[in-house]
């Protein structure tokens, strides 16, 4: 006889909080490519897409709100602490790494590939796909839909203004912002 505490629970609400459960404890169901190193917190509507050889491998105590889309060919690791609010798409051909205790806001797109579009006789979907390396920094700060794109490094401390477009590297402490972002000035510890 169930116990009390599940006996008015339906099996796939029950269902759904054992998976909730093992997600906390670090295990992910049905995604043998996806590894978290201590727990993480996934939100609803979490979809993973992850295809061989690609490995997803999350640091301890990182937290995804809702609707957190993972595409992986590739690989893409994410440090400890680290934060992402909803609705994020994460893609990795080749390699996307991103640091330590850093803030991903709302609706940002990180993506290391993008599309071929030199031959004009051919149509832009048959044409393939040109990768290189996103590596984001530790303690980075990206704002609410921002985009970064292909080949691109971010360093450490960085912040980089809510709907930018990220199309070449940004240093350490800088404050960038804007289309294509642009450094706009550098932080300075102990003004905010």
């Amino acid at each position: 006889m169930p116990s009390l505490a599940t006996r008015h629970l339906a099996p796939t609400t029950l269902a759904r909080r054992v998976r909730y459960g093992l997600r906390l404890a670090g295990v992910w169901i049905g995604q043998p490519r996806v590894r978290t190193h201590g727990w993480a917190r996934f939100g609803p509507g979490a979809r993973f897409t992850v295809r061989p050889p690609g490995l997803v491998e999350i640091g301890t105590r990182c937290e995804f709100d809702r609707g957190l889309t993972i595409e992986c060919e590739g690989r893409l690791s994410i440090g400890a602490d680290t934060f992402f609010g909803h609705h994020c798409t994460l893609a990795a051909k080749q390699c996307v790494r991103i640091g330590r205790d850093c803030l991903v806001a709302e609706m940002v797109s990180i993506r290391d590939y993008d599309h071929r579009f030199t031959d004009l006789t051919v149509p832009v979907r048959l044409q393939g796909l040109v990768t290189a390396p996103v590596l984001i920094g530790n303690n980075v700060w990206l704002g609410s839909k921002v985009s970064v794109l292909r080949g691109v490094r971010i360093g450490d401390n960085a912040i980089i203004g809510a709907g930018a477009v990220v199309t070449h590297d940004i240093p350490a402490n800088a404050i960038a912002a804007g289309v294509p972002a642009r450094v706009l000035r550098y932080r300075v510890a102990g003004k905010g």
